[in-house]
């Protein structure tokens, strides 16, 4: 519905406001050759001739000589030349039709324009010369204020025709005016007025951006505050205010500060539409144009900085010109897609477009003179950014509510999640609890053979060690060693080494007891801890073991037998072994077994329990032993 409405209802309303506003100074359309008593107010540029000079070669002699009169061409588009490197000649002529002798004001109402000479007729051949535009200091004009002025003197009967040569860097715009004095400083007085509200209106804007930045926090006031600055910047300096209150002294500046704030509030303009349309989301095409514009604006910018005015004013002029339709469709994109703030940013735009247009029409010639078609711009440009205002406003409100909802979306998955929350916990407790058994099956085991590793089994020896001395129990190990188990691998591979390994620990633990303990102590060897087990029963289990293994038969070993040698030891109670010692001497007897042919059982016993004899001492003052091999 937004569509179909905005575009018939506010064209309406902003030509019944031209219609019906009434005229600011008397008199708007007469024949404007003619000056009585009664004149007030004249527009010439209707009744202006130009005169292009390419090679700005031209003088006052040579312009107003009569063999280039049909050079002359009239004004035919509202004295819009636009952007030029030639010197631009006009001449008008004024016919006095005064009772007395008067002082008018000659206007130039472009305050942009770099050199002004403007030639009077003194006398019937020769012209008095009188310099203006933005190329001087300020304090040099005739007239004191913000546009170009001059003072022309008329007596009664007088015809005289007037020449102007124009030359800038930027666009020549030629809204040449004539006003009596009083007329003028009414003018004056009323634009004055104007501007105090609309450069007012501009400052209260920036300190309520600033305001909702430091309340609200929001990035998008920080980027309105700037945009807003900016503008009104380079409104002050296209009004001429700037060089008539702030740089008055620096004409280099004020030929540098157009193209400078035309692309800094292009710049911030696209940063802050990017941002309040979230333009990304909706089209990554016009996300990458709003960019490059903006490069283009800063193009301008490093130009005017350094010195190259003419093509900076060019480039800034085009970003500004791309600017709007850019904006406008992104913002129909983002309309489109959802986003409300775009239907303020939409209006904004619009009705700014609205008055371009008015004041078009109005430099045109084909709008009378009046309020709204003297100062379209200025007030399609406060329309605009209260709009941007109000854009920037729904697009907070909007997150906000975006939050609320976000908001009360968590609190209900917190009264959900609390609710749940014990059985979570069980849940994540008994997963817990599988992962640690998990880690210590990883921690405690053999990942080959999956029988405990090296110091999981010595620490399950020195568990059994202390429940034997409590409980007055013996026990029996044995250390199983593979026989030739280099050769395997140096013949078969150690693929086939590690097989021979996995079918080994599979015996093992198939032959073992329950209660019987298993690990896998380094390389080949095993670690065998057979508790509440005396030497008969012990040799009876491993030699059983040893026969099993033998029987083994592996497809990759090419037929040769599997043997084990094992090395065995008896802990008995009373006798004060500590691991270290039992382990030397089962492993004394492997050494043994392996001596006597391998594929065998050998024991170690304690030579003697004399504290005389060499051997492994008990710290705790216990008995002295030494294995014998035997």
């Amino acid at each position: 519905m937004f569509s179909h409405w905005v575009p018939r209802v506010f064209p309406a309303i902003f030509l019944l406001l031209i219609i019906l506003s009434p005229p600011v100074f008397g008199q708007t359309h007469l024949d404007l050759t003619d000056v009585g008593d009664d004149f007030r107010f004249a527009t010439l540029t209707g009744v202006m001739q130009v005169l292009l000079d390419p090679e700005r070669q031209l003088d006052i002699d040579s312009a107003s000589a009569a063999t280039l009169d049909s050079q002359y061409q009239d004004v035919s588009n509202g004295g819009k030349i636009g952007f030029t490197d030639a010197a631009v000649w006009t001449r008008f002529t004024l016919a006095s039709h005064l009772s007395s002798a008067q002082t008018f004001l000659l206007e130039l109402d472009y305050p942009l324009m770099d050199r002004i000479e403007l030639y009077e007729p003194d006398g019937q051949t020769s012209f008095s010369k009188r310099l203006g535009g933005d190329a001087f200091l300020f304090s040099a004009r005739d007239v004191q204020v913000r546009t170009n002025v001059f003072t022309i003197d008329l007596v009664p009967g007088e015809i005289k025709t007037l020449y102007m040569r124009l030359t800038t860097n930027g666009s020549i715009q030629l809204p040449v005016r004539l006003w009596n004095q009083i007329a003028f400083a009414e003018y004056v007085a009323q634009s004055q007025l104007w501007f105090g509200l609309y450069f007012g209106a501009i400052v209260l804007l920036v300190a309520s951006a600033i305001g909702g930045l430091l309340f609200l926090k929001s990035p998008l006031f920080f980027w309105y505050a700037l945009y807003l600055t900016f503008y009104g910047l380079l409104n002050f300096t296209l009004t001429g205010l700037g060089f008539q209150f702030i740089w008055p002294g620096s004409p280099l500046w004020q030929d540098m500060a157009p193209s400078f704030f035309v692309g800094v509030v292009v710049i911030t303009a696209m940063i802050f539409s990017s941002k309040l349309l979230d333009i990304a989301q909706y089209s990554r095409t016009f996300y990458h144009l709003f960019w490059l514009t903006a490069v283009l604006a800063a193009i301008g910018i490093f130009l005017s900085l350094t010195g190259y005015t003419g093509f900076a004013k060019r480039v800034s002029s085009f970003s500004g010109l791309v600017l709007v339709p850019i904006v406008m469709l992104a913002a129909v994109i983002a309309y489109r897609g959802g986003n409300i703030a775009a239907r303020y940013f939409l209006i904004a735009w619009g009705v700014f477009l609205i008055f371009v247009f008015i004041s078009g029409l109005y430099y045109w010639g084909v709008l009378p003179h009046n309020f709204v078609t003297a100062y379209a711009l200025q007030l399609g440009s406060v329309f605009e950014v209260t709009m941007l205002g109000m854009a920037l406003a729904e697009r907070v409100a909007s997150l906000n509510r975006e939050k609320e909802q976000a908001d009360q979306q968590a609190r209900g998955y917190l009264t959900l999640l609390n609710e749940k929350l014990e059985s979570l916990v069980k849940e994540r407790t008994s997963e817990l609890e599988a992962s640690n058994e998990r880690l210590e099956e990883l921690a405690t085991h053999d990942s080959l053979t999956l029988l405990l590793n090296h110091h999981a089994v010595l620490r399950a020896l020195e568990g059994v060690i202390n429940a034997s001395e409590r409980h007055g129990q013996s026990f029996c190990i044995a250390i199983v060693d593979v026989d030739n188990f280099k050769q395997i691998n140096d013949q078969f591979g150690h693929q086939v080494g590690d097989e021979v390994l996995v079918a080994i620990a599979n015996t093992l633990s198939s032959s073992l007891r329950t209660y019987d303990i298993a690990g896998r102590y380094g390389g080949e060897e095993f670690l065998l801890i057979l508790p509440q087990t005396s030497t008969d029963d012990a040799s009876d289990l491993i030699d059983r073991l040893r026969l099993s293994v033998s029987d083994l038969v592996l497809n990759n070993t090419g037929g040769e037998r599997i043997t084990v040698s094992a090395g065995m030891m008896a802990y008995e109670h009373g006798v004060s072994m500590d691991v270290e010692a039992l382990f030397r001497c089962a492993d004394d007897a492997l050494y043994l077994a392996k001596d006597r042919g391998k594929d065998r059982i050998e024991w170690g016993s304690l030579k003697s329990l004399d504290r005389s004899l060499k051997g492994f001492a008990d710290e705790k003052g216990g008995h002295k032993f030494h294995c014998i091999k035997e």
